[in-house]
């Protein structure tokens, strides 16, 4: 005869647990997912445009103008974005961006000429920002406290991920008529991610801000532990009570709040620095930065390539160390390990080591090193903290308003890097060095720390607050 653990024994407890945990990992699994179409769409032009180009007649300009509809499109997703996830919820807004995937992968594979290509572009900005501001904080929202680091880290790691499959479906498809597939190839992950987001749940915390206390009950009961569930419960019911004077949700929160306002600056500083520190920049341009220093075009190539794998290894480690080192250590010490690869890389323009084998290998070690720096640390840090400043009442917003303000210093610094590197590259490798270092001290003087604490704690009038 079988035999059966007793009620309340640790035998009994564990199946249910073993499915909570299987459930809230399916979970936040399918949203994290959806980062991956991000990466991917902002990684396949560059080896589609190859072919464009020729096929619709493209001048330089017009194929500049195709790499920045998708940024222009971003900003525009990711301030919707915010008005969307509180008006839907986190997994209603992820719907819509999925379903934006699909048509603009679509729209952009069957594109008859230029005007319809740059519509697909923009619709896919829209759905890149609107992703982008999202994915971080359904992640944070249903993930447990303990290890809410590591969930929140897949975002950054499925961007890394889509880069990659972005440079193999490139490769893949490198002959003139097959860009069309490549870029209309996101259309199935994309339209399978939304299939999938129909059975998974909303974030109880934004069920509670609904007043559907219910429901965020048994979201909490389904992924959590049952001691774990009744206690977020309670500290979410606590959190959630409203402030005295007129309610306020969303922007007129942000606005009327001085408070707000202070967290708000110190979001948007921090979240335009993971830019200014030249990410985006080293990841466009760094096969033209490695073929200035003296390696020839298939080196460089297969060389960025091997960012791309470096990258994903190195978000998957951030994913280990978050939780375990805290969010402070990983982005003052990132941050002045990546100043310092960038003062090195502006030493061998400074000091004429181009053509050199000194030049070369050091210029290629030093963007290796910021490549893995920038992953262990800045590149999912920062997603991980944003949604973590801002109380319940303004997540979506402030977050929204933060990703929006990092995509514009995108969208300058990729039109302006080319001619800022041929006219002065010592100077713009000096900017983003110190640029990296200032970050260290910005993190040291206004960034608390929230490695280990529930959301609603983070909340409550006594907690560290960020310090403009």
């Amino acid at each position: 005869m079988r035999e059966t653990a007793a009620p309340g024994t640790a035998a009994a407890t564990a199946a249910p647990d073993r499915a909570r945990r299987r459930h809230r990992r399916r979970a936040a699994g399918i949203a994290a997912v959806a980062a991956l179409l991000v990466g991917y769409d902002m990684g396949v032009i560059s080896g589609a445009l190859l072919f464009i180009k020729p096929e619709f007649g493209l001048t330089p300009f017009e194929s500049g103008v195709v790499v920045t509809t998708l940024l222009v499109g971003a900003v525009a997703g990711s301030a919707l974005a915010g008005w969307l996830g509180q008006a839907i919820g986190r997994r209603g807004t992820l719907l819509v961006a999925c379903a934006l995937f699909v048509v603009s992968s679509l729209l952009m594979a069957l594109a008859p000429d230029y005007g319809w290509l740059l519509a697909g572009r923009v619709l896919g900005g829209l759905a890149v920002g609107a992703t982008q501001s999202t994915v971080p904080t359904y992640l944070a929202e249903i993930a447990p406290k303990r290890t809410r680091g590591r969930f929140t880290s897949a975002n950054q790691l499925m961007i890394a991920s889509g880069i990659l499959l972005a440079a193999i479906v490139n490769y893949a498809f490198a002959q003139d008529l097959s860009w069309r597939w490549s870029l209309g190839l996101a259309a199935l992950p994309a339209a399978a991610i939304l299939v999938a987001l129909l059975r998974q749940p909303e974030t109880p915390r934004w069920l509670i801000l609904k007043g559907r206390a219910r429901e965020a009950r048994a979201v909490l009961d389904s992924v959590l532990p049952a001691d774990e569930a009744a206690q977020a419960f309670a500290e979410l019911t606590t959190a959630s009570e409203p402030a005295p004077g007129p309610a306020a949700t969303g922007w007129r929160t942000l606005a009327g709040s001085r408070a707000l306002r202070r967290i708000l600056v110190v979001a948007v500083l921090f979240s335009m620095a993971q830019q200014l520190i030249g990410i985006n920049s080293i990841v466009y341009y760094a096969p033209t930065i490695l073929t200035q220093v003296g390696f020839g075009t298939s080196a460089a190539l297969i060389n960025t390539v091997g960012f791309g794998v470096l990258s994903v290894l190195m978000t998957l480690a951030c994913g280990w160390a978050v939780d375990r080192a805290g969010r402070r250590p990983l982005l003052i010490g990132g941050g002045i390990v990546l100043g310092i690869a960038m003062l090195a890389v502006c030493a061998v323009f400074a000091f004429d080591l181009l053509d050199t084998p000194a030049g070369q290998y050091l210029t290629l070690g030093m963007l290796s090193i910021f490549k893995a720096g920038y992953s262990l640390t800045w590149g999912p840090v920062v997603w991980i903290v944003l949604p973590e400043l801002f109380p319940l009442r303004a997540r979506a917003s402030g977050v929204s308003v933060a990703t929006s303000a990092q995509i514009l210093v995108t969208v300058l610094l990729t039109l302006y890097f080319p001619d800022l590197v041929a006219g002065s590259p010592t100077g713009i490798f000096l900017f983003f060095g110190l640029m990296g270092l200032a970050t260290a001290i910005f993190v040291a003087k206004a960034l608390p720390e929230t490695s280990g604490k529930s959301l609603e704690t983070l909340d409550r009038p006594g907690s560290p607050s960020p310090r403009p």
